[in-house]
């Protein structure tokens, strides 16, 4: 990923609703799509957020995917989907979101 991607990913995860009107899942797997397909394979954000929650939690993908990956990893801290895929991009990025 370049760092002109990680830098707006990391402005996503500081303030999503510049880039969606709503904090839901939905719109989040929107918004990380159109950005992936935009960078012309520079960005594949949504494989390392499947491979990470696999090898660091052993959360495997299922049908509804890497967002269903994010939920279970939400409900097992008992955090919000967004709250959860802000925490596991914050440590795939290597960056702190406050």
């Amino acid at each position: 990923m370049r760092s002109k991607h990680k830098e707006v990913i990391i402005h996503f995860l500081r303030r999503p609703l510049m880039y969606v009107y709503r904090l839901d899942k939905e719109q989040i797997v929107a918004f990380i799509t159109g950005f992936e397909i935009g960078s012309e394979g520079n960005v594949n954000l949504s494989e390392q957020v499947s491979t990470w929650l696999k090898n660091r939690h052993q959360i495997t993908k299922s049908n509804p995917g890497w967002p269903g990956q994010i939920q279970v990893y939400a409900d097992r801290k008992s955090i919000s989907w967004f709250d959860a895929f802000s925490e596991v991009v914050s440590a795939i990025l290597d960056c702190e979101v406050q």
